[in-house]
């Protein structure tokens, strides 16, 4: 009788002390534009499903606390990109999409958005990226289990990209033409522009050092504007540039913004010759076509603008800058340039 007795205390201790777990759940095959799901604020709810959690024993009151951290291409450390935490629910499985609903509120969040800026402005998630999550108590003082798991991102290709200029290419700094490929469902594009004035600075470095050329500057949501129509400050011939396009889309926590890549160019000196700015102007709107012999032909030299001859349908000349101020007013309309 006593051995049952004892029996039957040891099997009451063991079924009234089950095992704390958290089990995290991510998921890998993400897309580039799934990125800022990640970012923690007061609205973590999100259409897209990032991750999910599974909490173990269920039906108790806990709290959940979260890190999100990025450790930067050739970096050995992981930096904190942000973290939260919940006030005390009943504990059960849950997604991402259910933070910050009525049943697993936030009581604090915190992210270091020059951080997270950094990282989206190198245009696609990049590095390796780490969730962290830890099961409390209801007090949130005892540290019940925890789980950690890293994600990775498919569609690696940049999702904006500046068409032109071109890096590394000269242009006149009178007609720079900026293009970039759209992007569904924006609200509207920006652009920042700056000089690089020592070559050691990175491309990020100079876009953002000193007083811009451009300076986030809402263009609408057209594809395509002439620097010289956004300029805050001259851009001076003979010197080094870059730029950066935005696409500002609205959603959940302040919405989402594409980084194109940094593009650097260079502007002509004050005194090339002016057949040399001609050859320019023609170069830069030819970049913009399919493959063109002629683009070939003034890259290798093998052509000099002085020596064509341009005529219109009815046999009349056209003047080099004739021709170079209709491309440049109608680059929708050209489909390409053959040369015979």
């Amino acid at each position: 009788m006593k051995l049952k007795l004892f029996l039957f205390f040891l099997l009451f201790v063991i079924t009234a002390s089950p095992q704390n777990s958290i089990n995290l759940i991510v998921f890998p095959q993400l897309v580039n534009t799934d990125f800022s799901s990640l970012i923690p604020s007061n609205e973590l709810q999100n259409n897209v499903r990032v991750f999910c959690v599974e909490i173990s024993p269920q039906g108790v009151p806990v709290i959940i606390k979260g890190v999100f951290e990025w450790r930067k291409t050739g970096s050995n450390d992981f930096l904190e990109l942000g973290n939260f935490e919940t006030r005390s629910f009943i504990s059960r499985n849950f997604c991402n999409e259910d933070l910050g609903s009525a049943e697993i509120s936030i009581k604090s969040f915190n992210s270091n958005r020059d951080l997270w800026n950094e990282n989206l402005r190198i245009g696609v998630p990049s590095g390796t990226y780490r969730i962290n999550v830890m099961l409390y108590d209801q007090t949130g003082n005892n540290l019940l289990a925890q789980d950690t798991e890293n994600l990775s991102f498919l569609n690696p290709a940049q999702t904006l990209q500046i068409i032109n200029p071109r890096v590394g290419l000269t242009y006149d700094a009178g007609n720079i033409i900026i293009e970039w490929t759209p992007v569904l469902g924006v609200d509207y594009y920006s652009i920042t522009a700056n000089t690089r004035t020592n070559p050691s600075q990175s491309l990020e470095e100079a876009l953002n050092s000193g007083i811009p050329l451009v300076n986030n500057r809402n263009v609408g949501i057209n594809t395509s504007t002439n620097l010289r129509d956004i300029l805050e400050r001259e851009l001076v011939p003979g010197s080094e540039a870059v730029i950066q396009v935005v696409a500002n889309i609205s959603g959940p926590s302040g919405g989402n913004r594409l980084f194109s890549q940094i593009v650097n160019f260079y502007t002509l000196t004050p005194d090339a010759p002016q057949t040399s700015v001609l050859n320019l102007r023609l170069r830069n709107i030819l970049s913009r076509l399919p493959s063109s012999p002629l683009l070939s032909l003034l890259e290798n030299n093998q052509i000099n603008l002085s020596e064509v001859t341009i005529r219109r349908d009815d046999g009349t000349i056209m003047t080099v800058e004739e021709l170079l101020e209709f491309l440049e007013s109608n680059p929708d309309n050209i489909l390409r340039i053959e040369i015979e």
